[in-house]
């Protein structure tokens, strides 16, 4: 691939883009991209690897044997300067005489923060920052988060009629269209886990896994909140539980023999405190997920949990389906819809993008 263009932000943003690929997929190292340029013309490029192995810079310098003279590199992350799992890429860098690294954002693991830049400065390597830095540190939002001790990067799936009912009039069909449907099996394919709480499981029995083609192999951990371990042993998640994984959160000393049932069917229980209402700790909830490795967390069922996720102030996004009719539903809207209506017209959501689906609408919020 050949492109020309003497604009830095033009090689980060192409950089980025292949970054924000591979969101998802890189366990709990954040998604990063290499892209090396001589002359204006790309040479090569790399993409921190499933798992978060090897790192984009590996990748990259060694998919080219000889380096043309005066390489740039465009690195959206701090190269690490440290040997754990991946030697040090900044050593790798410096060996294979890069003449000049252009960094989007530094790395907030405090095993490099700043020492990868300062080692390319010592020795000689010409380093620019900053480099279309905020659209970098969204992509690495969840790993920044859990690298600092703090929750995951949790984001919020709705999908709701007209009127603000999220329950579907008919248990056959589906609220919004299949334009809306695949940008939600998307958000799945780009998210580490995706979470539900137990009555979503016994309305809709879903599976939870990503159905576009192409990227079924990227579907997200699933998680159920569970206070009272009453998720059906008959279910889909259960019964796939052996090959597709499945941890349920529950609260502590519940039944230990209804744990042990579990996970005869290969599903993990981890059992957390209780708040005061005497369901799941949320915040204990998301702590074991950021010990277990998972930055970015997609909350799809249903209103009650999205809401209680909300008022906890847990969440950075909803990403709002709207379909194009009224759900004909003359009952009052459930607690958990109503509390979302509410949650949605407060100023705490700030309105980030407006997207048609056809017939449908995708509003994305901001958490403030």
């Amino acid at each position: 691939m050949i492109l020309s263009c003497h604009d830095d932000n033009f090689f980060m943003n192409y950089a980025l883009r292949l970054a924000a690929r591979n969101i998802g997929l890189t366990g709990k190292n954040p998604s990063v991209a290499c892209v090396l340029v001589s002359n204006s013309k790309i040479v090569s490029y790399g993409v921190t690897g499933r798992g978060g192995s090897p790192h984009a810079e590996f990748v990259a310098l060694n998919k080219i044997k000889k380096l043309p003279p005066n390489t740039v590199a465009y690195i959206t992350l701090e190269p690490c300067s440290h040997v754990g799992n991946n030697p040090s890429c900044t050593a790798m860098l410096i060996k294979r005489q890069i003449s000049k690294v252009v960094i989007a954002t530094n790395d907030p693991n405090p095993l490099v923060n700043g020492s990868g830049i300062k080692i390319l400065k010592d020795n000689g390597v010409v380093v620019e920052e900053g480099v279309n830095e905020p659209i970098a540190n969204n992509i690495v939002l969840g790993f920044t988060q859990t690298i600092k001790g703090l929750n995951p990067e949790v984001n919020v799936k709705v999908a709701s009629y007209q009127n603000g009912d999220t329950v579907s009039v008919d248990k056959k069909s589906w609220i919004t269209n299949s334009l809306s449907r695949s940008y939600g099996h998307m958000l799945r394919s780009n998210h580490d886990a995706i979470v539900v709480g137990v009555n979503t499981v016994k309305l809709d029995n879903p599976s939870l896994d990503c159905r576009l083609p192409g990227l079924m192999d990227r579907s997200p951990v699933k998680v159920v909140i569970d206070s009272n371990l009453t998720t059906p042993m008959d279910s889909v998640l259960v019964k796939n539980a052996d090959q597709t994984g499945l941890i349920i959160i529950s609260k502590l000393k519940n039944n230990k023999d209804k744990v042990l049932q579990y996970e005869d069917e290969g599903v993990e229980v981890i059992c957390v405190d209780a708040m005061e209402n005497g369901f799941v700790n949320l915040n204990s909830a998301l702590k074991i997920l950021r010990i277990k490795g998972l930055n970015r967390i997609l909350i799809e069922g249903g209103s009650m949990l999205s809401s209680s996720f909300l008022d906890k102030g847990l969440v950075n996004l909803v990403y709002w389906f709207i379909a194009n009719e009224e759900s004909g539903n003359n009952k009052l809207l459930s607690y958990g819809d109503r509390y979302l209506h509410k949650l949605k017209k407060e100023s705490k959501l700030k309105i980030k993008d407006s997207i048609n689906l056809k017939n449908n609408k995708l509003e994305i919020f901001k958490v403030i």
